[in-house]
């Protein structure tokens, strides 16, 4: 018994290059053609959306046309930067900066969700999508940290390596968890493919 789910990064956003995490700006212009073009020819049983707009608007669309159910979750949210958000990297304070990406774990931004909630967050928010969808092919409309968040579940990269990991926009990343032993076991199918009609489901 296989459930594949893919994880796709939402599309290009409106406003600056600055820290965005439960920041609700909408997709572009270019965004929305990244998210068109990444789902065609591709076909999901359910599909489940972070709640902010740059993930759920999109979401909304392929659902509609796509015939197919949706679902608005809030596990599957990017992490909360706190007073970080909507600050580039320059408006923060440098030493903070780099003490949060050599060890995020123990230096949350003030206000911030912590890093240790999040992957936590998204564990559970895994455990109940095999448990729900067992056997079946899902797409997860989400965000860069959450899909990042899933090679440290999966493939034991430590929290401050996660950061290493590029996620593009509208980029696809597929894990596949076979549910027909005591312990579920996941496989990385691939990551953060661009054009992911070209490598549709067998």
């Amino acid at each position: 018994m296989i459930t594949t789910i893919d994880f796709l990064r939402h599309g290009e956003v409106s406003g600056d290059s600055y820290y965005r995490g439960s920041t609700d700006d909408p997709l572009t212009k270019k965004g929305w053609e990244q998210m068109d073009t990444a789902i065609i020819t591709q076909s999901w049983e359910h599909i489940i959306s972070s709640p902010l707009i740059r993930c759920a608007d999109f979401a909304q669309q392929a659902s509609k046309l796509n015939n197919t159910v949706l679902s608005i979750s809030n596990n599957w949210q990017e992490i909360d930067f706190g007073d970080w958000e909507g600050k580039t990297a320059q408006q923060i304070d440098q030493n903070s900066l780099m003490l949060f990406y050599q060890d995020p774990l123990k230096n949350t931004p003030p206000n911030a969700e912590p890093y240790s909630s999040f992957l936590c967050r998204i564990n559970c928010a895994w455990d109940e999508l095999i448990k729900t969808y067992r056997g079946k092919h899902i797409l997860v409309i989400t965000h860069a940290g959450v899909i990042r968040s899933l090679f440290n579940l999966h493939l034991n990269i430590p929290a401050n390596k996660l950061f290493n990991i590029k996620v593009d926009h509208a980029s696809l990343t597929r894990f596949e968890c076979f549910t027909d032993s005591p312990e579920n076991f996941t496989q990385l199918t691939f990551h953060n493919l661009v054009h992911p009609h070209l490598y549709s489901k067998k």
